[in-house]
């Protein structure tokens, strides 16, 4: 059964461990393809789903970093859904420009 688009953040926001892709987050959704959920979702929020996603990550990431300053990286890596610590690393740094820990530091 296909969840409506209006609850497709809120599917992200509680699945983000479990959704890596748009692939997956589209399956959590109830939809068998990938680019008719891309579509829906695009006209929905007026945004592609693959950087809303990456939105949500970095969110969260922030989020995690407040509530719990000693977290490790390899906690956070598990917590968003990401391989380990040199994937999570690279990725904040990708979409941030910062690595984690300057993050931790601020």
């Amino acid at each position: 059964m296909k969840v409506p688009m209006e609850m497709a953040l809120s599917v992200a926001r509680e699945n983000l461990k479990e959704i890596r892709t748009v692939t997956e987050w589209a399956q959590k959704m109830g939809y068998k393809c990938p680019k008719y959920f891309s579509r829906k979702f695009k006209k929905y929020y007026g945004v592609p789903p693959k950087p809303k996603l990456v939105e949500l990550r970095i969110e969260k990431f922030h989020e995690l970093i407040r509530e719990f300053p000693e977290i490790s990286c390899f906690e956070l890596g598990l917590e968003l859904g990401i391989g380990d610590e040199t994937d999570l690393s690279k990725y904040i740094k990708r979409h941030t420009r910062k690595y984690p820990n300057e993050w931790k530091n601020l």
